[in-house]
C-alpha cells in the first residue's frame, strides 16, 4: 500500500514539478540560444573629489598648463556582455554641463585584458566631450575610462553601431539582481525541504 502511494505521489507531484522547472530553465535559455546581438554594458562611477581648495587650504595644482584649485575622478565601466565581437565601436563621453571654465585635464584607459586588447583612437576632442573609437571588443573585454576634471560635472555615455544593445548598469541594479538570484535559490531549497518532508510523512501513512 505505502509502494502504491509513493508512486502516486512521485506522479502526481515531484515529476511536474521536475517537468516545470526544465519547462522554464528551457524557455529562458531558448532566446540566448538562437538570438545572438551585439550587446554593450556600462555604468558610470561615484564622482570623486581629490583635491579641493575650500577644505585643503590655499593649494593650487597645475596639469597640462591649466592651474585649478578642484581635481575631480570621474570614470565609467565599459564591458562587451553580449556573446559576438564588436568591431570599431564608437563611443562618446559627455560632460553635462554648460561651465565655460570646466575642462578636460586627463584621459585614461585601463584595458582587460592589459595587453593585447586592440588599438584606441581619440577621434573627437573638445572642451565638453571626448569620443573614442576602439578596434576590437571580444565578449567579456572590458576597459574603465578614467577623467581627471577641474569642476564637477555628471559624465554620459553614448555609443551606437549597427544591431547594437546598449545598457546602463546602476550600481543598485548589480545588488539587486544578485538579491533575486539568492532568494530564487533560497526558495526552491526550502520548498525541496518541504516536499521531501511531506512525502516522508506520506509514506510513513
Amino acid at each position: 500500500m505505502n509502494e502504491r502511494k509513493s508512486i502516486w505521489l512521485i506522479n502526481l507531484v515531484i515529476i511536474p514539478l521536475i517537468v516545470g522547472l526544465g519547462v522554464a530553465v528551457f524557455q529562458f535559455s531558448l532566446p540566448r540560444l538562437f538570438a545572438k546581438d551585439a550587446e554593450l554594458s556600462y555604468s558610470v562611477d561615484e564622482t570623486k573629489v581629490n583635491l579641493d581648495q575650500n577644505t585643503m587650504g590655499d593649494i593650487k595644482v597645475e596639469i597640462n598648463n591649466v592651474e585649478t584649485s578642484l581635481l575631480v575622478t570621474q570614470s565609467a565601466r565599459i564591458w562587451n556582455s553580449g556573446e559576438l565581437p564588436i568591431k570599431m565601436l564608437p563611443i562618446r563621453y559627455v560632460f553635462e554641463t554648460s561651465s565655460s571654465t570646466f575642462k578636460v585635464l586627463t584621459v585614461n584607459h585601463n584595458t582587460k585584458p592589459k595587453y593585447e586588447f586592440g588599438k584606441i583612437t581619440l577621434k573627437e576632442d573638445n572642451q565638453y566631450s571626448r569620443r573614442f573609437v576602439y578596434d576590437l571588443l571580444n565578449p567579456m573585454d572590458e576597459f574603465t575610462i578614467i577623467f581627471l576634471t577641474n569642476e564637477i560635472a555628471p559624465l554620459n555615455v553614448y555609443a551606437k553601431t549597427e544591431g547594437l544593445d546598449l545598457k546602463q548598469i546602476k550600481p543598485n541594479e548589480r545588488w539587486q539582481n544578485t538579491r533575486l538570484i539568492l532568494i530564487a535559490m533560497y526558495g526552491s531549497f526550502i520548498t525541496i525541504i518541504f516536499l521531501r518532508m511531506g512525502f516522508k510523512k506520506f509514506t510513513r501513512w
